[in-house]
């Protein structure tokens, strides 16, 4: 097993200007529709009919008001954490007034012409009773924790109602589509809990691919709109997936599968004996039994689920953390490679039923002289990959990339490393190519920390964008 290293979020402190008005008053709170069984090959109707591009966007003039903009490229997505828990007093709903931070940030996307993502990672951070545990402990027990929980369907309410179509407390809602990732990585430590549950830390009621053996605390919260689902993580997703149907029906949720759910992961093995497509048949049925399949005539199921390839570039994990397999052969021929995850993700579509968007890209490229795994120029493959193979991708059910970096030192698209247009002595190397080698022999003509690649290649690419 190999789960990923914990994720650095920047926590915002930011007054942020109104670009439109909200949300609409409406006299009653409209339930999402129940809906049959999804395809796998639905694309829900309020998202983009082309294969759709999107990047990490603080809300600040270096980057959602600054960089996306200035790029002149018709983004599809601009995405923003969520983060520092719900009873710390450092949430996001302490971020800006009345927590509307989520609200001015939507409004200014859109406004723009983007669709807002929200990575919505919460319960880690909060505080438990086990703060000092590892991070797969620490979810768990936070799950668990009746007063900590209550606090968490109060704030997802609350976001809810800042996105939603009503006015709350004189604040008009946002009332447009936005997507709201749930909880990154803490569906791959719930099923591996369930897996095995020597990873279950004494929360759960039996062993197999069943959410419903995974303790968590909902009806025992004592919050009546959650009172209907029970004690357990398939009941914390219908929980999550009721608020939306109450509050923001206008909202997509996004259910996460990780790499290494499973118990194996797809992302860093080397192991030619690893049956991808079972793995991720494994990994999709246990999202369909949390709630990407409708559970429930009552309660709507999650719209789409969301994947993450690394947490940041190849090249920092190789030569600041030393884990060479980090980088996928990028001709298909050794592991870990691009074919095997694709394996895994499209039977996770099939056995989930919803479409894919792959998030928090590592931006680094092999291309531009400027990458030269320094701090903030680290290598990786994965941009250049996906967008030379984006069929690939949709055959898989991929409908979107959402581009990003997880940790500070990773490449970003922008000039965040402050050191304008570099264009250091350009080397070959073996990384990521199980044959021959690549050069970075690409001189940039930009001040982006990735010498202008993903700029480059957006730019050509929606010039005749792939419908799905």
């Amino acid at each position: 097993m190999s789960c990923m290293t914990r994720r650095l979020v920047p926590l915002l402190a930011v007054a942020l200007v109104v670009l439109s008005t909200g949300g609409t008053p409406s006299s009653a709170r409209p339930l999402r529709p129940e809906t049959a069984p999804a395809s796998p090959r639905a694309i829900p109707a309020e998202l983009p009919a082309h294969f759709a591009l999107g990047l990490s966007a603080q809300p600040d003039d270096q980057e959602l008001y600054g960089w996306l903009p200035d790029s002149g490229i018709p983004w599809d997505y601009a995405y923003q954490y969520l983060a520092a828990g719900v009873n710390t007093g450092f949430g996001w709903q302490t971020w800006n007034s009345n927590a509307q931070f989520p609200l001015w940030y939507a409004q200014g996307a859109r406004a723009n012409g983007y669709l807002p993502v929200f990575p919505y990672y919460m319960l880690l951070q909060s505080t438990g009773t086990c703060d000092s545990c590892g991070e797969a402990q620490r979810d768990l027990s936070n799950l668990n924790n009746k007063s900590l929980m209550a606090a968490y369907y109060a704030d997802f309410t609350n976001l809810m109602k800042r996105l939603g179509p009503e006015t709350w407390n004189g604040i008009g809602g946002f009332g447009h589509t936005a997507i709201v990732h749930v909880e990154p990585d803490l569906s791959g430590y719930a099923e591996q809990a369930v897996l095995q549950n020597s990873h279950c830390y004494g929360v759960c009621t039996g062993q197999a691919n069943n959410p419903k053996y995974l303790k968590a605390a909902v009806r025992s919260t004592g919050k009546p709109d959650v009172a209907a689902y029970p004690n357990t993580y398939a009941g914390f997703n219908l929980a999550l997936l009721h608020l939306r149907d109450i509050y923001a029906p206008n909202v997509l949720l996004a259910f996460h599968v990780s790499d290494w759910a499973t118990l194996y992961d797809v992302g860093s093995s080397t192991d030619t004996s690893l049956n991808a497509s079972a793995l991720g048949t494994k990994a999709g049925t246990f999202a369909a039994r949390s709630g990407t399949s409708q559970l429930r005539t009552d309660t709507s199921a999650y719209d789409l689920v969301f994947n993450d390839v690394a947490d940041r570039d190849a090249g920092y994990y190789k030569y600041m953390l030393g884990q060479p397999n980090r980088w996928w052969d990028r001709l298909n021929l050794s592991l870990p490679n691009f074919h095997r995850w694709e394996r895994y993700l499209s039977a996770v579509v099939q056995a989930a039923g919803k479409r894919a968007m792959v998030w928090q890209i590592p931006i680094g490229n092999q291309y531009s002289r400027t990458e030269n795994n320094s701090d903030g120029h680290y290598q990786d493959n994965r941009v250049e990959y996906f967008l030379g193979h984006v069929q690939e991708l949709i055959d898989g059910g991929v409908i979107g990339l959402l581009f990003g970096a997880g940790n500070g030192g990773s490449t970003v698209q922008w000039d965040g490393k402050g050191d304008g247009v570099t264009n250091p002595a350009s080397f070959c190397s073996t990384d990521g190519m199980s044959s021959g080698q690549v050069c970075n022999d690409h001189t940039a003509q930009y001040t982006d920390d990735d010498g202008g690649y993903l700029r480059e290649q957006a730019t050509a690419y929606y010039a005749s964008p792939v419908q799905l």
